[in-house]
Protein backbone atom coordinates (compact mmCIF):
# COMPACT_ATOMS: atom_id res chain seq x y z
CA UNK A 1 0.00 0.00 0.00
CA UNK A 2 1.01 3.59 -0.60
CA UNK A 3 1.46 5.71 2.21
CA UNK A 4 -1.50 7.98 0.75
CA UNK A 5 -3.67 5.01 0.93
CA UNK A 6 -2.56 4.55 4.25
CA UNK A 7 -3.36 8.26 5.61
CA UNK A 8 -6.48 7.77 4.21
CA UNK A 9 -7.25 4.42 5.92
CA UNK A 10 -5.72 5.81 8.96
CA UNK A 11 -8.25 8.84 8.99
CA UNK A 12 -11.14 6.74 7.80
CA UNK A 13 -10.16 4.65 11.14
CA UNK A 14 -9.91 7.70 13.88
CA UNK A 15 -12.95 8.87 12.62
CA UNK A 16 -14.60 5.42 13.44
CA UNK A 17 -13.41 4.70 16.76
CA UNK A 18 -14.20 8.33 17.93
CA UNK A 19 -18.19 7.50 16.21
CA UNK A 20 -17.78 4.50 18.61
CA UNK A 21 -17.27 6.55 21.57
CA UNK A 22 -13.34 5.54 21.99
CA UNK A 23 -11.14 8.38 22.84
CA UNK A 24 -7.63 7.43 20.79
CA UNK A 25 -4.58 9.96 21.40
CA UNK A 26 -3.14 9.79 17.80
CA UNK A 27 0.66 11.49 17.42
CA UNK A 28 1.60 13.41 14.11
CA UNK A 29 4.39 15.01 13.31
CA UNK A 30 3.94 18.89 13.53
CA UNK A 31 7.26 19.52 12.17
CA UNK A 32 10.03 18.01 10.15
CA UNK A 33 12.28 17.99 12.71
CA UNK A 34 9.55 16.07 14.94
CA UNK A 35 10.84 17.63 18.55
CA UNK A 36 11.54 21.10 19.30
CA UNK A 37 12.17 21.37 22.87
CA UNK A 38 15.51 19.92 24.67
CA UNK A 39 14.40 16.87 25.88
CA UNK A 40 12.26 15.55 22.48
CA UNK A 41 15.17 16.41 20.88
CA UNK A 42 17.89 14.26 22.22
CA UNK A 43 15.44 11.66 22.09
CA UNK A 44 15.29 12.12 18.34
CA UNK A 45 18.86 12.57 18.18
CA UNK A 46 19.47 8.82 19.88
CA UNK A 47 17.17 7.49 17.54
CA UNK A 48 19.81 8.88 14.77
CA UNK A 49 22.56 7.60 16.12
CA UNK A 50 20.50 4.12 16.15
CA UNK A 51 20.50 4.37 12.08
CA UNK A 52 23.82 5.43 12.03
CA UNK A 53 24.60 1.80 13.65
CA UNK A 54 22.60 0.60 11.05
CA UNK A 55 19.17 0.24 12.62
CA UNK A 56 16.56 0.88 10.19
CA UNK A 57 14.17 3.21 11.66
CA UNK A 58 12.94 5.49 8.41
CA UNK A 59 9.79 3.68 7.50
CA UNK A 60 8.05 4.46 11.14
CA UNK A 61 9.06 8.23 10.44
CA UNK A 62 7.15 7.73 7.30
CA UNK A 63 4.19 5.86 9.09
CA UNK A 64 4.02 8.87 11.70
CA UNK A 65 4.09 11.91 9.18
CA UNK A 66 1.23 10.07 7.47
CA UNK A 67 -1.17 10.11 10.63
CA UNK A 68 -0.48 6.23 10.98
CA UNK A 69 -0.21 6.30 14.84
CA UNK A 70 -3.81 6.58 15.73
CA UNK A 71 -3.09 6.16 19.50
CA UNK A 72 -0.06 6.07 21.44
CA UNK A 73 0.37 6.00 25.73
CA UNK A 74 3.45 6.10 27.86
CA UNK A 75 3.08 4.59 30.82
CA UNK A 76 5.99 3.14 34.09
CA UNK A 77 8.23 1.75 31.47
CA UNK A 78 6.41 0.85 28.63
CA UNK A 79 4.70 2.49 25.68
CA UNK A 80 1.97 1.13 24.04
CA UNK A 81 0.20 2.18 20.38
CA UNK A 82 -2.33 1.80 17.86
CA UNK A 83 -0.51 1.80 14.44
CA UNK A 84 -2.51 2.11 10.93
CA UNK A 85 -0.72 -0.67 8.25
CA UNK A 86 -3.05 -2.67 6.14
CA UNK A 87 -4.87 -3.09 9.33
CA UNK A 88 -4.57 -1.55 12.84
CA UNK A 89 -1.39 -3.19 14.86
CA UNK A 90 -1.67 -3.10 18.41
CA UNK A 91 2.90 -2.47 19.43
CA UNK A 92 4.17 -2.85 23.20
CA UNK A 93 7.82 -1.32 23.94
CA UNK A 94 8.74 -2.13 27.11
CA UNK A 95 12.05 -0.27 28.64
CA UNK A 96 13.36 -1.65 31.80
CA UNK A 97 14.56 0.93 34.94
CA UNK A 98 17.58 2.71 34.53
CA UNK A 99 20.43 0.59 35.89
CA UNK A 100 21.02 1.39 39.96
CA UNK A 101 24.72 2.12 39.13
CA UNK A 102 23.93 4.82 36.24
CA UNK A 103 21.34 6.08 38.45
CA UNK A 104 23.70 6.85 41.47
CA UNK A 105 26.15 8.15 39.02
CA UNK A 106 23.87 10.63 37.95
CA UNK A 107 22.24 11.66 41.13
CA UNK A 108 25.74 12.15 42.35
CA UNK A 109 26.74 14.42 39.76
CA UNK A 110 23.17 16.07 39.36
CA UNK A 111 23.16 16.83 43.32
CA UNK A 112 24.93 19.84 43.54
CA UNK A 113 23.93 21.32 39.93
CA UNK A 114 20.28 21.07 39.91
CA UNK A 115 18.84 23.11 41.81
CA UNK A 116 15.08 23.73 40.09
CA UNK A 117 13.21 20.36 38.59
CA UNK A 118 11.59 23.26 35.90
CA UNK A 119 15.39 23.69 34.42
CA UNK A 120 15.80 19.67 34.68
CA UNK A 121 12.64 18.96 32.57
CA UNK A 122 13.26 22.28 30.39
CA UNK A 123 17.08 21.07 29.82
CA UNK A 124 18.39 24.40 31.16
CA UNK A 125 21.36 22.88 32.98
CA UNK A 126 25.15 23.30 31.49
CA UNK A 127 26.22 21.66 28.95
CA UNK A 128 28.94 18.92 30.50
CA UNK A 129 26.20 18.44 32.95
CA UNK A 130 23.17 17.78 30.13
CA UNK A 131 26.02 15.99 28.07
CA UNK A 132 26.38 13.45 30.99
CA UNK A 133 22.67 13.18 31.39
CA UNK A 134 22.55 12.21 27.59
CA UNK A 135 24.72 10.38 27.21
CA UNK A 136 24.45 7.57 24.69
CA UNK A 137 25.41 4.29 27.12
CA UNK A 138 25.03 5.89 30.36
CA UNK A 139 22.31 8.80 30.30
CA UNK A 140 18.79 8.52 30.64
CA UNK A 141 18.11 7.72 27.15
CA UNK A 142 17.08 4.07 26.41
CA UNK A 143 19.19 2.20 24.35
CA UNK A 144 17.93 -0.33 21.02
CA UNK A 145 18.98 -3.29 23.04
CA UNK A 146 16.88 -2.13 26.06
CA UNK A 147 13.83 -2.16 24.38
CA UNK A 148 11.24 -4.84 24.42
CA UNK A 149 9.13 -5.04 21.82
CA UNK A 150 6.34 -7.10 20.07
CA UNK A 151 3.91 -6.15 17.60
CA UNK A 152 0.60 -8.06 16.12
CA UNK A 153 1.62 -7.27 11.97
CA UNK A 154 3.58 -9.93 10.28
CA UNK A 155 6.66 -7.96 9.94
CA UNK A 156 9.67 -10.41 11.40
CA UNK A 157 12.02 -7.51 11.19
CA UNK A 158 12.72 -5.51 14.61
CA UNK A 159 11.85 -2.85 15.02
CA UNK A 160 9.51 -3.26 12.40
CA UNK A 161 7.94 -0.40 10.99
CA UNK A 162 4.72 0.25 13.05
CA UNK A 163 7.25 -0.40 16.14
CA UNK A 164 9.53 1.82 14.54
CA UNK A 165 6.55 5.01 14.12
CA UNK A 166 5.72 4.43 18.20
CA UNK A 167 9.30 4.98 19.34
CA UNK A 168 8.98 8.06 17.18
CA UNK A 169 6.19 8.83 18.23
CA UNK A 170 6.68 8.77 22.24
CA UNK A 171 10.03 11.16 21.48
CA UNK A 172 6.91 13.18 20.51
CA UNK A 173 5.31 13.12 23.87
CA UNK A 174 8.60 13.35 25.62
CA UNK A 175 8.94 16.64 23.83
CA UNK A 176 5.46 18.14 24.78
CA UNK A 177 5.85 16.36 28.32
CA UNK A 178 9.46 15.65 29.42
CA UNK A 179 8.53 14.21 32.66
CA UNK A 180 7.28 11.27 30.35
CA UNK A 181 10.81 10.22 29.89
CA UNK A 182 11.44 10.15 34.16
CA UNK A 183 8.59 8.24 33.95
CA UNK A 184 9.49 5.56 31.11
CA UNK A 185 12.91 5.09 33.09
CA UNK A 186 11.03 4.84 36.38
CA UNK A 187 12.75 7.34 38.53
CA UNK A 188 11.29 10.51 40.09
CA UNK A 189 13.00 13.73 38.57
CA UNK A 190 12.93 15.15 42.13
CA UNK A 191 15.62 12.41 42.73
CA UNK A 192 17.95 14.64 40.65
CA UNK A 193 17.25 17.96 42.70
CA UNK A 194 19.76 19.96 44.98
CA UNK A 195 16.93 19.24 47.55
CA UNK A 196 18.75 19.90 50.79
CA UNK A 197 20.33 23.25 49.30
CA UNK A 198 16.98 24.57 48.15
CA UNK A 199 13.80 23.15 50.41
CA UNK A 200 11.09 23.11 48.92
CA UNK A 201 8.95 25.92 50.66
CA UNK A 202 12.09 27.66 48.89
CA UNK A 203 10.98 27.19 45.42
CA UNK A 204 8.77 28.29 43.04
CA UNK A 205 8.16 24.72 42.34
CA UNK A 206 4.05 24.67 43.02
CA UNK A 207 2.11 21.41 41.19
CA UNK A 208 -0.28 24.52 39.61
CA UNK A 209 3.06 26.57 37.77
CA UNK A 210 4.36 23.19 36.56
CA UNK A 211 0.71 22.06 35.54
CA UNK A 212 0.52 25.17 33.69
CA UNK A 213 4.67 24.56 32.13
CA UNK A 214 4.31 21.36 30.97
CA UNK A 215 0.35 20.75 30.91
CA UNK A 216 0.82 17.55 33.57
CA UNK A 217 -0.33 16.96 36.92
CA UNK A 218 2.46 16.47 39.44
CA UNK A 219 2.12 14.84 42.97
CA UNK A 220 3.37 16.23 45.95
CA UNK A 221 3.61 12.79 47.00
Amino acid sequence: MTYAELERLAINKLREMRGKGESPNPVVASSRRLASNFWGSAWMKQLSLCEEGGLSLSPGRSLLRHFCVLDLRISIGRIDAKVMGEYVYDVSIGIPPLEESILETLRRTCSSRVSSLVALLEGKLDADLLSLLCDPTHGLLPQPEEWRMSCTCPDWSEPCPHEAAAIYAGGILIDENPSLLFHLRQIKPEELLQIEAFPPSQEDLDTQQLGKIFGIELSGN
